[in-house]
């Protein structure tokens, strides 16, 4: 598979000039955030006029740069899959989780564009809202049990979505909190300033520590 474009995450440069192609994408990994937010993040951003679908390949690496051969990654939304919409001229997100020996030795990732697509879609989106609620409907905590996931799509353009439950593990001090479990609960696509609601099964159900919306491929 030949790869179109290949970056470490540590200091992202900024090109000042019209990006197009894998390019037009920069990356940026944090272990950790600051709290009440999530670690271990990838942000993608696209400088670009279009919207794509990326393919990543992500490797870890230590302190000193060098890769973790005994290290894998997996990502909460996908796109290490092609399952991600990345809108122009916006910072999208992933949330990584590394496994294997050597994980608590992970400071940084490289990014390689593996395969890249463009897709309509709108460009800088507002978020979409996630609202866990019950079965009448009504807004709920997402920490517990509930039937549904309500989202409210901000936007003047139709957009599509995925959402996850996440869940997470205790962290060691000095250690970022990972995700140790993803509970898909679904795609839909929502139309301007419209809503719509995805109904929760299976351990979906029964609460998340997170519970997030993505943009996603459009069916």
């Amino acid at each position: 598979m030949v790869v179109l474009a290949a970056l470490g995450c540590t200091s992202p440069s900024r090109s000042t000039s019209e990006a197009t192609g894998p390019d037009q994408l920069e990356f940026e990994f944090d272990r950790i955030n600051p709290p009440g937010h999530m670690d271990q993040t990838l942000l993608i951003a696209n400088s670009g006029t279009s919207a794509v679908i990326p393919t990543l390949e992500i490797t870890p690496v230590d302190r000193g740069g060098a890769v973790l051969p005994g290290v894998t990654v997996s990502t909460a939304f996908g796109t290490d899959r092609g399952k991600v919409v990345v809108p122009a001229r916006k910072t999208t997100i992933d949330v990584l989780a590394f496994a294997g020996d050597g994980a608590a030795n992970v400071a940084d990732v490289r990014v390689s564009v593996q395969e890249m697509t463009t897709v309509a879609f709108p460009a800088a989106p507002q978020d979409v809202v996630v609202e866990a609620v019950d079965a009448a409907g009504q807004s709920t905590s997402k920490f517990s049990t509930f039937d549904a996931v309500a989202l409210a799509n901000p936007n003047s353009e139709k957009v599509s979505v995925g959402v996850v439950c996440m869940l997470w593990g205790e962290s060691p001090d000095g250690q970022p909190q990972q995700v140790h479990e993803v509970i898909p609960v679904g795609f839909t696509s929502i139309a301007r300033n419209g809503s719509a609601t995805i109904r929760a099964t299976g351990d979906a159900k029964n609460g998340c520590g997170s519970l997030k919306a993505f943009f996603s491929p459009p069916a």
